[in-house]
């Protein structure tokens, strides 16, 4: 998405990191008020931080599929709203997908 300078590649990783962040947070505070559970601060930044871990991994994704800049803001912004656990879900099942992997297999390996 960014040609040539590194130093201007991170800066723009780190503005789509921060994407997710926000829309983490924001995404946990309102399914939390939207069941009228109590929102917590430490569980709030955790959510924060997962969703971030999440966009940078659909970032790097977006990288390799040379996606505009627009729509893979768009994409981050969706993902860090749903949340990491959501996220990942969904790219754990594009892997398995695209790997023929089964999660049969993947547990009968975790029991041996």
């Amino acid at each position: 998405m960014v040609n040539g300078d590194p130093l201007e590649a991170l800066l723009h990783s780190w503005i789509y990191i921060l994407i997710a962040a926000v829309g983490g947070v924001l995404g946990h505070m309102m399914r939390k008020l939207g069941v009228r559970e109590k929102v917590t601060m430490s569980e709030t930044l955790l959510q924060g931080v997962g969703a971030a871990f999440a966009g940078y991994l659909v970032l790097l994704a977006c990288h390799s599929f040379a996606v505009p800049p627009e729509v893979a803001g768009v994409v981050i912004g969706l993902c860090g709203w749903l949340g990491a656990d959501a996220s990942l879900s969904i790219m754990q099942n594009y892997i398995y997908k695209k790997l023929k992997l089964s999660k049969d297999s993947e547990q009968n390996n975790q029991e041996k």
